[in-house]
């Protein structure tokens, strides 16, 4: 029988389809999503939250294949081990190896923080803890916090925080820190927080460190330390008792608590620096206010040689002024029985080749400074002129010009001086907003210790319109007890912009602020020294108080903020 012309049409097409297969490239299938799914475990050997365990080793297996970051670095095992385990991984599995006996009856956390990756990807399995017991029960009680820097409560990140037990007869609770490891230990976040889990019911110190040697003690003088200063209790789910000042509770009704970090100061007086920085100029800089101490020069000095000294608001820096006109000095500082330095100081200044430098050593005048900023003046802001060095008469002449809008006035300049020395002299003039100032100082009417003397100085500046500012008003209750609080003004950027002290509850007022945005800051000074002051854990001394009000305040220009509510710490 004959065949059809549509079944052979229908053959040779295949035939063409199954050679065009056999001659084809083969594709392979396209990929997908990106894998962003972080290993699971599978099993483990002891299973997690395991009793009774007193093996060796422990086995973790996970869905697919991980890499280790760093292990020794971001496991924390709790109670800490004296020696680190062996981490190894064999196929799909991890192997922890313990190289010590564990405690008994101790429940361990092992806490694998960002170690655990997948091998492809990168993928972290954040924070994964694994819990077990070496004897019959599982510790279950929890404690958490967070550690934020004392000063200006920004997060403590990656400090260990540390639990010691009131166990040991022979060392005091207090002194653990120093002498030994912690009974728990955990690490803060990039935010400052950090929990602990599979506590006993006990008391225990809580204590943080920003551990400098990765020895878990306290032992190094530039470890930030933060420390709460009563015993603490763990607590399990919602049963808790409130008896410590420090305590919070958050949205979530679980018991927190916050610690301050800082670093503590040295006690002892010592003298930081002694230089020349600039011709003329000799500098002692103390760690401390050192109003007591004796600088004594312990020669002959000829009749061409002066000394004017000076010394900073707290006493902490020591400036002497002089004739350059010896190469050297022979002295003796005395503070107590804590300094005692005798030195022949070289009073050449250190030459180099900076541009700057070389300006400077040809000038023979006395530079005039002011306040004035972007060619402006504040409304009721005095004009203040500053000198480098002590100016020691002032004679005024009639060439003197004081140009407010189109009046001018001659030999109308009167100077008082700000400080004791000399440095600093107050124009006495009243500025009215919304005018504009010139003021001509002719040359030879300052005078300063070395016999330098100013140029011809003109000043020019306008005084706004008040309208262009903001105001800013606020009570502040002064705390029981507390002899002072310094109150700051900052900008966004942390940046200070005024500073006020009061004694007792008060209004405080930040008058004429240029429109932006502000924060405002109180440090409650309880040793009254007019600074920060941070604790000392040897004395059980927290770090005096630091508060950010609640609000942040966007002075707008021709309008005042005035908080009703009382400021209250």
């Amino acid at each position: 029988m004959k065949k059809s012309s549509s079944y052979l049409f229908h053959c040779l097409a295949l035939l063409l389809m199954l050679s065009f297969l056999r001659c084809a490239n083969v594709v392979s299938p396209t990929g997908g999503n990106k894998d962003t799914v972080p290993p699971i475990v599978l099993y483990s050997t002891p299973q997690n939250q395991a009793t009774n365990f007193s093996d060796k080793e422990i086995h973790i297996t996970f869905d697919e294949y991980v890499t280790l970051n760093n292990p020794n670095k971001n496991i924390l095992i709790s109670p800490p081990l004296e020696n680190n385990p062996e981490y190894k991984l064999s196929g799909k599995s991890l192997i922890i190896k313990f190289k010590e006996s564990l405690k008994p009856d101790a429940t361990y956390s092992i806490n694998f923080g960002e170690a655990i990756k997948d091998l492809h990807e990168g993928n972290v399995f954040k924070d994964y803890s694994f819990v077990l017991s070496t004897g019959e029960n599982i510790d279950t009680l929890t404690l958490q916090g967070k550690v934020l820097q004392a000063f200006d409560h920004k997060p403590s990140a990656d400090f260990f925080v540390m639990l010691y037990t009131n166990d040991n007869d022979s060392v005091k609770i207090d002194s653990l820190p120093y002498l030994s490891k912690p009974y728990y230990i955990t690490k803060t976040d990039k935010d400052g927080n950090f929990k602990f889990s599979g506590l006993k019911n006990d008391e225990y110190l809580l204590f943080a460190l920003k551990d400098g040697n990765s020895n878990l003690k306290f032992d190094l003088p530039n470890e930030d330390i933060a420390f709460i200063d009563s015993l603490v209790s763990p607590i399990d789910n919602l049963q808790f008792t409130i008896n410590n000042e420090q305590l919070t509770i958050d949205n979530d009704s679980i018991v927190s608590y916050t610690l301050y970090s800082f670093l503590e100061e040295d006690s002892i007086q010592r003298l930081l620096k002694k230089e020349v920085p600039e011709e003329g100029v000799l500098r002692f800089v103390f760690r401390y206010p050192a109003k007591d101490v004796k600088i004594e020069i312990l020669e002959t000095l000829p009749d061409t040689f002066a000394v004017f000294p000076t010394h900073s608001m707290n006493y902490d820096t020591i400036t002497w002024y002089f004739s350059p006109n010896k190469d050297s000095l022979s002295l003796t500082i005395n503070y107590d029985t804590l300094i005692n330095d005798t030195t022949v100081m070289s009073l050449k200044v250190r030459k180099t080749n900076n541009r700057r430098n070389k300006k400077e050593e040809t000038v023979k005048s006395l530079n005039v400074a002011t306040n004035v900023s972007g060619g402006k003046l504040s409304p009721e802001q005095s004009l203040i002129l500053s000198f480098k060095e002590p100016v020691t008469d002032v004679m005024l002449r009639d060439t003197s010009w004081y140009i407010t809008g189109k009046d001018t006035i001659i030999n109308d300049l009167h100077f008082e001086k700000v400080d004791t020395f000399g440095l600093r002299y107050k124009l006495d003039k009243t500025f009215k907003p919304e005018n504009s100032y010139k003021i001509i100082i002719p040359d030879s009417v300052f005078y300063s210790f070395k016999g330098l003397t100013n140029d011809t100085t003109e000043i020019s500046f306008k005084v706004p319109a008040t309208s262009e500012y903001g105001n800013l008003f606020v009570t502040v209750e002064m705390p029981q007890n507390v002899p002072q609080i310094i109150v700051e003004l900052l900008d966004e950027r942390d940046k200070l912009v005024r500073r006020q002290i009061i004694k007792k509850t008060s209004k405080v007022d930040f008058k004429y602020l240029a429109p932006k945005k502000y924060k405002l800051k109180a440090l409650v000074d309880r040793d009254g020294n007019g600074r920060w002051s941070p604790g000392d854990f040897s004395k059980k001394q927290l770090p005096e108080e630091v508060y950010f009000h609640k609000d942040d305040f966007d002075i707008k220009a021709n309008w005042d903020i005035d908080l009703e509510e009382v400021w209250k710490f």
